[in-house]
């Protein structure tokens, strides 16, 4: 098969023509392929999110139901995050589209796909991290504006797609949801803990 035979959504796709062609041909993008291979250092990365985790001891106050239910939660963040950069790449592609006829937002969707991949690593980089840093702040206003754009889709979704589109919708306002208490709660106790009076330093500790 010849490049000629692949058709882009976008021309920054070009730069990545010879990746797209091996990946194209060699059928990885086939939904169970790719979904399957991804799958594999989405779970790697799971593993060491954990091990962060543990080590800063975020959960280790909460009951054994809902450490399962957020771990959970962050193996599908982790999941997302790779499968996303996948379908990123897929979507570059005119012939992996499942359009009947071509879109006027084609070229937005790699984007789009890769904007996921980044809110949901930043996501993660704030739930390894248990202590405060300015860099934090900046990571959790820039998920608080994925959300964001996140509940408009999924809102649209809601209101003006068949039932099918609508339950996808409320699913995705739930999800975001959720997402978005976690990290309110994060950021809200880390500055809570760094407004809290430090103690006092014992005189034999203090320098001489």
């Amino acid at each position: 098969m010849s490049m000629t035979d692949i058709h882009f959504t976008t021309t920054s796709a070009k730069v990545f023509a010879p990746l797209l062609r091996l990946l194209y041909q060699s059928g990885f993008f086939f939904a169970p392929v790719f979904l399957s291979v991804m799958t594999i250092p989405a779970i790697a990365l799971f593993i060491w999110v954990v091990k962060k985790i543990r080590r800063n001891r975020t959960l280790s106050a909460t009951s054994r139901t809902i450490r399962i239910f957020w771990f959970s939660f962050y193996f599908y963040i982790s999941w997302m995050a790779l499968n996303s950069l996948a379908v990123g790449f897929k979507t570059m592609i005119v012939e992996e589209l499942v359009y009947q006829e071509r879109k006027w937002f084609e070229p937005y969707l790699p984007g789009i796909h890769f904007y996921i991949t980044s809110a949901c690593l930043a996501y993660l980089a704030l739930i390894v991290n248990s202590r405060y840093r300015f860099i934090d702040l900046l990571l959790a206003i820039y998920l608080q504006v994925a959300l964001i754009a996140g509940y408009a889709t999924a809102g649209y979704r809601t209101f003006n797609e068949d039932r099918d589109g609508a339950i996808g919708g409320v699913l995705l306002l739930l999800f975001f949801a959720v997402c978005n208490y976690d990290l309110v709660k994060r950021v809200y106790k880390r500055i809570s803990w760094q407004l809290l009076p430090q103690p006092a330093q014992k005189l034999e500790d203090q320098p001489v």
